[in-house]
């Protein structure tokens, strides 16, 4: 089991906000586990530390000026060993790996972030120019290294009210939607506690759709050498 900590944004405009015991599964995970404490979010009033952020602060998306709904972090331990547990290292993202600028200071990522990959084959192939990846899927052990650090990392991932994706130190990234993971789950109980979490949302149904597909790299590297 896994503590979690999620604030929402209520249809009043209030906040709700509370703490809540959950499996250590990766469906409860990947909610709140993309961006390390400290990651600076670019809102309307400029860029914010993602820790300093409430539900209802308006940030900048893809798709325009979006609210945040919902925000949910946990509490990466290293050495902690869990076989169910998705959250076993972080990724850190070394300034100007993707260019310069891009990033333009070192980002700690958990494992539930995923960055846009724009290839000008995707078109033709996929019918749209990029797709999303996990940041995990493109370590080189040079510029993007899995790293486990000494201590404990606080974790968040926040939630806008239609996915999309957000400018983190330059590179582009999504917002969380937990995607098809909701497909997999036949208990009907672990529905409902995963829901429990989001108290914007009355049923499933509200997480809406996908902005863009989600894939892997190797899964790029594939559909680009075929």
């Amino acid at each position: 089991m896994r503590k979690y900590e999620v604030a929402a944004l209520l249809p009043d405009l209030s906040i709700s906000m509370k703490q809540q015991v959950a499996p250590a599964l990766p469906l409860f995970e990947d909610a709140c586990s993309a961006f390390a404490r400290g990651t600076l979010i670019q809102t309307t009033r400029g860029p914010v530390a993602i820790e300093d952020l409430l539900p209802g602060d308006y940030i900048e998306t893809s798709r325009g000026t979006q609210s945040i709904t919902w925000i949910g972090s946990t509490t990466y331990v290293p050495g902690v060993l869990c076989e169910e547990s998705g959250l076993g290292s972080l990724t850190r993202v070394t300034s100007d790996a993707y260019g310069l600028g891009r990033p333009a200071a070192d980002l700690l990522l958990g494992p539930s972030a995923r960055l846009v990959v724009t290839r000008s084959r995707f078109r033709a192939l996929l019918g749209q120019d990029s797709v999303l990846v996990p940041v995990a899927d493109e370590a080189d052990w040079d510029r993007i290294v899995p790293v486990t650090p000494a201590g404990g990392v606080q974790l968040y991932h926040l939630m806008v009210r239609h996915h999309a994706t957000i400018k983190v130190g330059g590179l582009e990234m999504e917002t969380y939607h937990p995607g098809k993971a909701l497909h997999a789950v036949s208990s009907p109980n672990l529905r409902a506690l995963f829901l429990s979490m989001f108290d914007n949302l009355s049923e499933l149904q509200d997480f809406g759709e996908l902005s863009m597909t989600r894939s892997s790299r190797e899964a790029v590297d594939s559909l680009m050498a075929s």
